[in-house]
């Protein structure tokens, strides 16, 4: 109860603060004043303010930009909570376990924080301590999420974003979060699959001395990407300046994606969650990558569709892109189709179906694309944006993106969008083309594998094909036509 007065507060306070703005009567930057409601909201709502700063559509740039300190800068809690925790759940104080452990933390997340230790081997490693009471924080601020995201829902709509589904979002990852355990498993399994020659940095874990509420693993002696970023926001550092220190920043962007590229199609695991908080910058080309409670897995789906329907992007040719896009996601479609239609229709009929839809659906997402470029170019929207507004128009065609690959496909437009911070003319797209010529696609795994969908009752799949086309008749009259009219042709008993 006290959490909801205390967040009930604070939103009466920053509601004043803003209307105090509005009459020309407080001078405080806005940016910061939104930073200051979530940094002393604390909990779920750093979480929170941590999507928000990876939206550009929600927020202006450099309020997304003001929002990176929520990736790694918030009040730490006292030493005496970390010794009470550690008594807790190891039965000893750190100083009784670690040769040497400092009480200072060199870092402070929404639910941790980081302190520097050596093992007795002098191997240096650094700490990681869930903060204390966060789940019930957790829980309570769930609630809270959900009534202010019915308000955004009501009076702040955005084009392309779904404040519940962005809701939803949150809590799922903000739970994944909550065990250092499944963390430590998760970077561990990611660790096993790096390539020799890989140029990213994945820290070893130690679970003797690691419990759900504590996390030890190697330490990692490098550069921050936020701090990276607000130095040179703030003019302290240059490309120069890093080139000095052994970085590159523009080959930052290449290396994480050809990673997250190679992690979903040869690993089947990747890291989802690749924002300036979770990455290290470090000599010889080389990236950390740290914080691994968000994990994505590859979807079962036609794989060589998906590549191809990458290689496409990358290639700028959206009409194709458009034809693999919907060949990959449109396995509701195909089986209703394949079931309605006798059973002595062929295969290739079907596919000349999903390609004439796909070439409608292509006319228009090719305008929204060519429309979108100068704002991706200058950040005033993003990848993500882009794509769920593709989604928006797909599911009038019976088209829908399985969360799995939904996951996948946020983890790359986050990637672009702080790829663009690091290298303004980075092009996330022509990296695409540039990891299907290194790996074409006969050399990657199941990429050749044929899926064979369960056929349904004919009874079933005609009723919901006769519901898609009232669906259609009302709100899409040109896609009832272009349907109806092939549909028309095959919608009978073969005898």
């Amino acid at each position: 109860m006290l959490r909801f007065l205390y967040i009930g507060s604070l939103l009466l306070k920053y509601g004043f603060l803003y209307l105090l703005k509005r009459m020309h009567l407080y001078r405080f930057p806005p940016d910061k004043t939104i930073k200051g409601f979530f940094e002393e909201a604390g909990g779920s709502f750093i979480k929170f303010g941590q999507l928000l700063a990876l939206r550009v559509d929600v927020l202006p740039r450099e309020y997304s930009f003001e929002m990176f300190d929520l990736l790694d800068n918030v009040k730490p809690f006292s030493y005496a909570d970390v010794k009470e925790i550690f008594l807790e759940d190891l039965g000893a104080a750190p100083e009784k376990i670690f040769k040497d452990f400092q009480k200072e933390p060199f870092a402070s997340g929404s639910f941790g924080q980081v302190h520097a230790a050596k093992l007795d081997d002098d191997t240096i490693v650094a700490v990681k301590i869930m903060r204390p009471g966060i789940d019930e924080t957790v829980q309570a601020d769930f609630i809270v999420v959900d009534f202010v995201v019915f308000l955004a829902d009501m009076f702040f709509k955005i084009s392309g974003l779904n404040w519940k589904d962005f809701a939803e979002e949150f809590k799922r990852w903000t739970l994944q979060e909550l065990d250092y355990q499944t963390e430590a498993e998760n970077a561990e399994k990611l660790r096993s699959t790096l390539a020799p020659n890989s140029l990213i940095v994945i820290p070893k874990m130690y679970p003797r001395i690691s419990t759900k509420r504590i996390l030890v693993q190697e330490y990692i002696d490098g550069y921050p990407l936020t701090r990276v970023l607000r130095g040179m926001k703030e003019g302290k550092i240059d490309h120069e300046g890093l080139t000095k220190l052994g970085i590159n920043l523009k080959k930052v962007p290449h290396t994480l994606t050809y990673e997250l590229l190679h992690q979903y199609f040869f690993s089947g695991f990747f890291h989802a969650d690749l924002h300036p908080g979770n990455i290290i910058l470090l000599q010889n080309d080389k990236v950390g990558l740290i914080d691994f409670g968000i994990m994505g897995s590859t979807l079962p789906v036609n794989q060589l569709s998906f590549i191809r329907f990458l290689e496409a992007i990358g290639d700028f040719n959206f009409k194709e892109s458009t034809f693999y896009f919907a060949d990959v996601v449109s396995d509701d479609l195909k089986q209703m189709i394949q079931s309605a239609f006798p059973a002595s229709i062929d295969q290739k009929q079907v596919d000349e179906f999903i390609r004439i839809l796909s070439d409608h659906l292509a006319q228009t997402v090719e305008t929204t694309v060519r429309n979108s470029l100068k704002d991706l170019k200058e950040m005033k929207t993003d990848y993500t944006v882009v794509f769920m507004r593709i989604m928006g128009i797909a599911e009038s065609y019976k088209i829908k993106l399985p969360k799995e690959m939904a996951i996948f496909i946020k983890a790359l437009s986050t990637l672009g969008l702080v790829s663009k911070e690091m290298d303004y003319d980075f092009h996330l797209q022509k990296d695409f083309k540039l990891f299907f010529e290194i790996h074409p696609e006969e050399t990657i795994p199941d990429s050749l594998t044929v899926r064979n969908l369960k056929r349904i009752s004919r009874d079933r799949a005609l009723e919901r094909l006769n519901n898609w086309l009232s669906y259609l008749m009302e709100t899409r009259p040109d896609i009832y036509k272009l349907v109806n009219s092939y549909v028309s042709q095959y919608n009978r008993v073969d005898q």
